[in-house]
């Protein structure tokens, strides 16, 4: 073989601690050929040094600035394997094998552009908050087709990533997956919610303060429907996310990055739409079809409303 068959893209920033447990997990994986890259986000905690210094054989890759989501595409654009899986720095591969099965999904599914990984919680249960599929969380000790990319907790298939134009970096963070998901859907890809693969997500609110969340959840609802949706769906989409996420601002005590998400929201609707690429009408019943089980507007608005925020 020239070359790994299958790459580990670890994306970082700060958390150095975290991000060597990552690493830790990721280096012991049992298999013939791979590797590991750490892209790091312009940390000022000296994570790189400890890559270079306690990981000599991780490929590490930094970046001049922190550009949040778009520090991916670095990771996949310079990783040599055919697949290709994204970890955040917070997120830990269960099991040795994780990439070997990986590997052999891939191989029997020449249509999966994506799978995204069964998510815990830092004490092994099933994340919930993690949890941004069409089915309800019962459905997830099965295999299921999906309309949605986890973005720290999956694997590519690298030449599908590339060909979709990877992350949007003004998107930065927040539903970034949502948008990459739409459009390899409508490329004609495949994407798999697959729990063969598990992963443990130690969450810091430190690293992803809640008022951030609010802003460019909200901010981002609005580029993404306008790159992705012909007109009426687009309204459609806009006014059922700004509903949920103005619900779930006001109960968090965020109703001032709501509406600071709404309005630079609204003032970046040229940027949006200037790379503006309408589905096909092809990918709109396949979504339906993808969608024919996912929990309705009501029963969504009631869960941001009774039982968490985001």
């Amino acid at each position: 073989m020239d070359g790994p068959a299958i790459s580990l893209s670890i994306l970082n920033h700060q958390r150095r601690e975290t991000l060597r447990q990552c690493l830790e997990r990721g280096v012991s994986q049992d298999h013939p050929a791979f590797e590991v890259l750490v892209v790091d986000n312009a940390s000022t905690d000296g994570s790189d040094a400890m890559v270079g210094a306690d990981f000599p054989a991780v490929r590490l890759i930094r970046m001049p600035r922190n550009v949040g989501c778009a520090a991916r595409n670095a990771g996949v654009e310079a990783a040599h394997g055919r697949i290709v899986v994204t970890l955040d720095n917070d997120v830990l591969l269960e099991g040795p094998d994780a990439l070997r099965r990986i590997e052999a999904l891939f191989a029997t599914q020449p249509g999966l552009a994506c799978a995204n990984f069964r998510i815990l919680d830092g004490e092994g249960r099933l994340s919930r908050r993690d949890w941004c599929h069409p089915r309800e969380l019962s459905a997830a000790s099965e295999p299921f087709p999906t309309d949605y990319v986890l973005e720290g907790a999956c694997a590519f298939r690298r030449d599908a990533f590339l060909a979709s134009g990877g992350y949007w970096e003004p998107l930065f963070l927040g539903h970034e997956g949502l948008d990459l998901a739409l459009r390899l859907i409508n490329a004609g890809s495949d994407l798999l919610y697959w729990p063969g693969v598990s992963v443990r997500h130690l969450v810091s609110a430190e690293a992803r303060p809640s008022s951030r969340i609010y802003y460019t959840f909200t901010r981002n609802s609005i580029w993404i429907a306008l790159r992705n949706h012909r007109v009426g769906a687009a309204v459609l989409a806009v006014a059922k996310d700004m509903v949920l996420m103005g619900v779930s601002s006001l109960r968090a005590g965020e109703l001032g990055s709501f509406l600071r998400g709404a309005v630079d929201g609204i003032n970046g609707i040229r940027t949006a739409l200037a790379t503006r690429q309408s589905l096909e009408a092809a990918t709109y019943r396949r979504l339906r079809e993808l969608r024919r089980e996912a929990p309705g507007f009501v029963a969504k608005a009631r869960r941001h409303l009774v039982e968490r925020p985001i």
